[in-house]
């Protein structure tokens, strides 16, 4: 057992390769200038569902499956009412400078413990923002991650952070879930709110 760097728990060498393929995957379509950086609190449980999967399920190097409401609200601010397949979107964010990260790199079994997690991990999560990813701007988008509003206000993001009327844009609370009506996705206020960095 060890501590992982993504979670800040002792986990096993399995948990620690997953973490890694999602970091490859993401990778691929990681922006040399991020223009959006986009915090979620952490990835899902399933595989599958993590948005930059997206690819590897197109190119056959993951199980595939449709995309989940997750991915298509997230593909709101990057192809606005367009509809295009998940490989077409992922490629679209990086070209716009759109990224999506998780404050917990790694899964939470117990979902509950995620605000927690996200406030012990805060300093961690606004070093690799300043460190490493150096975004333009940041937003929050789903509510646990509003225990990152504070610490990126005081380290001086306040004119860069994006909100929904001060509060994280909040997904689905189950990521395979339905479509909500347009008027009400946060897909659509993201969209929305992100306008101006087309």
């Amino acid at each position: 057992m060890r501590v992982c760097d993504g979670c800040g728990v002792s986990v096993d060498d399995d948990h620690i390769r997953q973490r890694i393929q999602r970091l490859e995957m993401a990778t691929r379509f990681r922006p040399i200038h991020i223009n959006l950086l986009l915090i979620d609190s952490a990835p899902p449980s399933d595989p599958r569902h993590f948005f930059y999967a997206a690819y590897a399920a197109a190119t056959g190097d993951a199980p595939g499956s449709e995309p989940s409401a997750y991915f298509q609200e997230l593909a709101a601010p990057a192809a606005p009412g367009k509809d295009l397949p998940p490989e077409s979107v992922l490629a679209e964010f990086q070209r716009r400078g759109f990224f999506v990260t998780s404050a917990v790199e790694c899964p939470m079994p117990n979902p509950d413990d995620l605000s927690v997690a996200i406030r012990r991990l805060a300093a961690t999560v606004l070093r690799r923002v300043q460190s490493s990813y150096k975004p333009k701007y940041v937003a929050l988008i789903s509510e646990p991650t509003a225990g990152l509003i504070e610490p990126l206000r005081a380290a001086g993001w306040a004119d860069r952070l994006i909100l929904d009327k001060g509060m994280p844009f909040g997904c689905p609370a189950d990521r395979q879930q339905a479509h909500v009506e347009p008027a009400e996705s946060f897909g659509a206020r993201l969209a929305a709110a992100t306008s101006h960095l087309a």
